[in-house]
């Protein structure tokens, strides 16, 4: 499944805010990173609490896969606006291509909480429930026919059903959501038919 950034801008407060990133973008467009940062830099002086702004230079820091950069400005966004759903799903994203699983599904987690309805979170949810799968399985067919393996078998087996009940809520809510995606409802049936539900 594609586990993808949520990219938008929020509004302006000043129209000269608005010029100088533009400025930043041109520059950040001809690769002239120092440029651009110092763009903003500049723009933040005078527009500290544009949030437009803010989104802009994150997203910079994300098309430069500076991911800590990137976050502790959405952090510093979040603080002024905590109910923003598309934020916190981004920081999920972020933090799941980070491997940070735990933080991505609290940041998935937050951004239902604030929109019951959004889709993606709770299919990149599912999708961070069943990371340790592939894992399980490969131990499990790389097992031999011995009684000691037959019970590390069935103990992996039990661990393979909580990953995947785990995830079943999530799937669910997602195919709920989104009737229409084939590869959810496959993934969902899959998963049903191990947990017996």
């Amino acid at each position: 499944f594609p586990v993808t950034i949520k990219l938008r801008n929020g509004k302006s407060d000043s129209k000269r805010g608005e010029i100088v990133r533009n400025i930043a973008l041109i520059y950040l467009q001809n690769k002239e990173l120092d440029k651009a940062k110092e763009a903003f830099k500049e723009a933040k002086q005078a527009n500290p609490n544009d949030t437009s702004l803010l989104i802009t230079e994150a997203n910079m820091y994300l098309e430069l896969k500076d991911y800590a950069t990137y976050k502790s400005i959405i952090n510093s966004i979040l603080a002024n606006n905590p109910n923003d759903a598309d934020l916190f799903y981004n920081l999920g994203v972020i933090s799941a291509n980070s491997g940070e699983l735990e933080e991505a599904e609290k940041h998935y987690a937050k951004a239902i909480e604030i929109n019951p309805k959004y889709a993606n979170a709770y299919l990149n949810l599912a999708v961070a429930k069943l990371d340790g799968e592939k894992k399980v399985v490969d131990e499990m067919n790389n097992l031999g026919n011995s009684a000691a393996d037959n019970k590390k078998y069935n103990e992996l087996k039990k661990v393979r059903e909580e990953i995947y009940k785990a995830a079943l809520p999530y799937l669910e809510k997602y195919v709920e959501l989104e009737p229409s995606n084939e590869d959810a409802i496959k993934t969902l049936m899959g998963v049903s038919i191990v947990t017996g539900k």
